[in-house]
C-alpha cells in the first residue's frame, strides 16, 4: 500500500558559498538506500557551471530535514548530481573551458589551499567569475517528513514520471522489504561500492561511486566482476542490471519451482507498479516468509559463497567468463551466470546430497564449454523450462568434479573474500571500525623477532573501536600493510608478492609463521591465545576475541580477523579509555567518560 505522505514544507535560499560551507562540515547527506552512485559525465557537469556563470535558473533542491535545528543535517532527495557538480568544480575536481575554480575566492577553499588539503589547478578562472559563482543562489525546498519511508515514498514520486531511473532502480527506491534489502546489499558487495551505513556524507560519494569518463571515482568499473568478465557492459551496471540479475537469481535460489525471469514477475515480487495505490503482492508476502525463516544473514552468506566460488573458477582457468563457457562474443552473458550460480547453488546448499568444491582445476576443466548444452534464449523473458533445463545440464557436467559432504564445509574457504573486500571498502568511509596491521613481526633486515609493542598497540585498537558503541561492529586485519613502502619491504624481506585492493596492500601472515617456525593454523591459535591471556583485556573481551577471530583465505594469501562485536560496556585498557577518530586512537579524558558510557545505554 502506498506510504501516507504528512510533511512540512519551507523553500529558504543559500548561496553556493554558504552551501559549500554545509557541504564540508557534511550536513549534506545521502541515503544509499535510493541514491546509489553518481552518474553525471564530466560534459553534464560543465554544463551546469556555464549556466550557474550565466546567471540561468536551476531547479529547486529537495532535501528533507533529518532533525530540527539550524544546522540539521540534510538529506538529499532531488538534486544530488547537481550539487555534487557544484562543490566537485571548486574542490578542482573538472575545469570549465580549460580553467579552475579560483580557490582564494572563498575563506573555506583557501584554507583548504593553505592546508595542503586541495591543490590549486591551473589556469584558474578570473576571480569575478569565481565569485559569481561563488554568490549564487540556490533554492532548497526543505521539507520535515514524519518517517524515512514518507522520504523513501517522496523519491520515487519524484523520478518515476521521467527516465532519470532504470525500473530496478524505481523498484528498490520505492520497496522496503527484505528481499529489496538483501539484492541491495549483495549487489553493493559485488561492485565494491558497499557503506558500513544507509546515510552517509555527500562529500564521500565519489569514495563510493562507479568511475566515469574522466572521472576516477573510488569504483573502477573495469575491476567490477560483472565488467571484467564481459557478463553486462559498463553502461549495464550504471544503470543498476546487476542488481536485476542477483534478484532474478535470488527469486530462483527461495522460489519453487523456479519461475520465469520477465518485468512482471519481478514488478510482482516488490509489489511494484506505476500505480499510486499499492497492495502488497501474494509474491512479495511469500518470499518474504521465506527470507525471515531462512535468515537474511544466511542467505547473504551462501550466495558470496557461491560467487565466490565462481570468481575463483575463473581466476584459475585465466580466461574470462563466457570464454570459459564457450558462450559466443556477444559482449555479455548474465543468463549464462544466472543458470551457472543456480547450479552451484543447488548442489551446494539444496540438494539432498550436498556437493562441494573440492578441486579448483578439475572443475574449471569441467566447465570449459559448458555452454553447448545451455538452452537460453537471448532477449525478452526467459522461460523457466529453458531455465531448468540448463541449470540441470550443468549440474550433470559439473557434479562429478565435486565432494560429497556430510558436513558442514568452513564457510573460510569460500564466501570470505567478498566478505572482506567489503570491509576494506567500508574503512575507506568510516575508518574507525577498520584497522589494518602488516603483522608482529619487525621488518628489520636481521634479527626479525616477535614486536610486543606492536601486539599491546593492537590490543589498544580493538579497546577503542569497542569503545565506539554497543550497536558497531569493527574489525582489525592482519597481514595488510600500512603503506606501499611496508608492502615493498615485505616483498623484498619474504619474498610474498602483495595483492592491492581499493589502495590496501594484503601481504598474508604465512610468512609470519614462517619466522615462528610453526605451520599458518598454529600460529594463529597462539596469536588468539595470546590475545585471550592478555593482562589488560577484560576477560569477557578476551572470550569475545577468542570466539569471533579467524583466518581467511584472500586471492592465496592468509588474512587474520581480528572481529569485535557484542560489547555492552566500554572496555578499559591500562587504566584508561580509548576510543577511534577517524585511523586515529586517542584517549579520552576523565572528564569526557560520561559521552563515551552514553553509546552504551539500552
Amino acid at each position: 500500500m502506498s506510504v501516507p505522505i504528512s510533511v512540512t514544507l519551507t523553500v529558504r535560499s543559500e548561496t553556493i558559498q554558504q552551501a559549500y560551507s554545509s557541504y564540508r562540515s557534511d550536513l549534506y547527506r545521502v541515503n544509499r538506500r535510493y541514491q546509489r552512485k553518481l552518474v553525471w559525465s564530466v560534459e553534464e557537469k560543465q554544463r551546469l557551471v556555464d549556466s550557474i556563470l550565466k546567471a540561468l535558473p536551476l531547479p529547486l533542491f529537495l532535501v528533507a530535514e533529518v532533525s530540527g535545528g539550524h544546522d540539521s543535517p540534510l538529506e538529499l532527495i532531488d538534486g544530488m548530481q547537481r550539487m555534487n557538480a557544484i562543490f566537485s568544480f571548486i574542490d578542482q575536481e573538472f575545469d570549465y573551458q580549460g580553467m579552475y575554480f579560483d580557490l582564494d575566492t572563498l575563506a573555506d577553499t583557501k584554507a583548504l589551499k593553505d592546508s595542503g588539503d586541495i591543490q590549486q589547478k591551473e589556469p584558474r578562472l578570473g576571480r569575478s567569475e569565481s565569485v559569481a559563482l561563488a554568490n549564487y543562489s540556490l533554492a532548497l525546498s526543505v521539507f520535515r517528513a514524519e518517517s524515512q519511508s514518507s522520504v523513501d515514498e517522496v523519491f520515487r514520486r519524484i523520478n518515476s514520471g521521467g527516465r532519470r531511473l532504470s525500473r530496478q532502480e524505481l523498484r528498490q527506491a520505492g520497496t522496503v522489504s527484505p528481499l529489496a534489502d538483501l539484492v541491495r546489499r549483495l549487489a553493493s558487495q559485488l561492485r565494491g561500492d558497499t557503506s558500513p551505513s544507509d546515510s552517509i556524507a555527500l562529500r564521500q560519494m565519489p569514495q563510493l561511486s562507479i568511475s566515469n569518463k574522466n572521472l576516477d571515482y573510488g569504483v573502477l568499473v573495469e575491476n567490477i566482476y560483472w565488467v571484467s568478465q564481459n557478463i553486462l557492459r559498463r553502461e549495464d551496471v550504471r544503470q543498476s542490471l546487476d542488481e536485476q540479475v542477483i534478484l532474478d537469481i535470488l527469486i530462483d535460489c527461495l522460489i519453487e519451482p523456479i519461475e520465469n525471469s520477465s518485468t512482471k514477475i519481478r514488478d510482482d515480487f516488490y509489489s511494484f507498479s506505476s500505480s499510486v495505490e499499492e497492495e502488497t503482492s501474494e509474491a512479495t508476502r511469500r518470499i518474504t516468509n521465506i527470507i525471515t525463516l531462512t535468515g537474511e544473514e544466511r542467505i547473504e552468506e551462501q550466495f558470496l559463497r557461491v560467487y565466490d566460488v565462481i570468481r575463483a573458477l575463473t581466476d584459475q582457468s585465466g580466461k574470462k567468463f563466457g570464454a570459459l563457457l564457450g558462450v559466443p562474443p556477444t559482449g555479455r552473458s548474465p543468463r549464462y551466470f544466472h543458470a551457472l550460480f543456480l547450479a552451484f547453488w543447488e548442489m551446494m546448499f539444496k540438494d539432498p546430497q550436498k556437493r562441494h568444491v573440492h578441486d579448483i582445476p578439475a572443475t574449471a576443466e569441467k566447465m570449459s564449454g559448458i555452454s553447448s548444452v545451455a538452452s537460453i534464449t537471448t532477449g525478452g523473458d526467459w522461460e523457466s523450462n529453458s531455465k531448468r533445463q540448463t541449470v540441470d545440464a550443468f549440474k550433470g557436467i559439473i557434479s562429478p568434479s565435486m565432494e560429497e559432504v556430510s558436513h558442514e564445509v568452513d564457510p573460510g574457504r569460500f564466501g570470505w573474500s567478498s566478505h572482506f573486500e567489503t570491509l576494506l571498502a567500508n574503512a575507506l568511509v568510516e575508518q574507525q571500525f577498520f584497522d589494518a596491521k602488516q603483522g608482529f613481526y619487525t621488518l628489520a633486515p636481521t634479527g626479525r623477532t616477535f614486536d610486543g609493542k606492536a601486539f599491546d598497540k593492537v590490543a589498544k585498537t580493538l579497546t577503542a573501536i569497542a569503545n565506539m558503541g554497543s550497536d558497531h561492529t569493527g574489525y582489525v586485519a592482519i597481514g595488510v600493510a600500512d603503506t606501499g613502502k611496508d608492502a615493498a619491504r615485505i616483498e623484498q624481506l619474504d619474498g610474498v608478492p602483495t595483492v592491492v585492493h581499493r589502495g590496501f596492500h594484503i601481504v598474508g601472515i604465512e610468512r609470519e609463521a614462517k619466522l615462528h617456525g610453526v605451520d599458518l593454523n598454529s600460529y594463529w591459535t597462539w596469536i588468539v591465545q595470546k590475545f585471550g591471556s592478555h593482562p589488560d583485556l577484560p576477560e569477557d573481551f578476551r572470550k569475545m576475541l577468542a570466539r569471533e577471530s579467524r583466518i581467511i583465505s584472500y586471492r592465496g594469501l592468509a588474512v587474520g580477523l581480528l572481529k569485535v562485536s557484542g560489547v555492552k560496556a566500554p572496555v578499559f585498557f591500562r587504566g584508561g579509555i580509548y576510543e577511534r577518530a577517524g585511523s586515529e586512537t586517542p584517549e579520552v579524558s576523565n572528564t569526557d567518560y560520561m559521552r563515551v558510557f552514553s553509546r552504551f545505554r539500552s
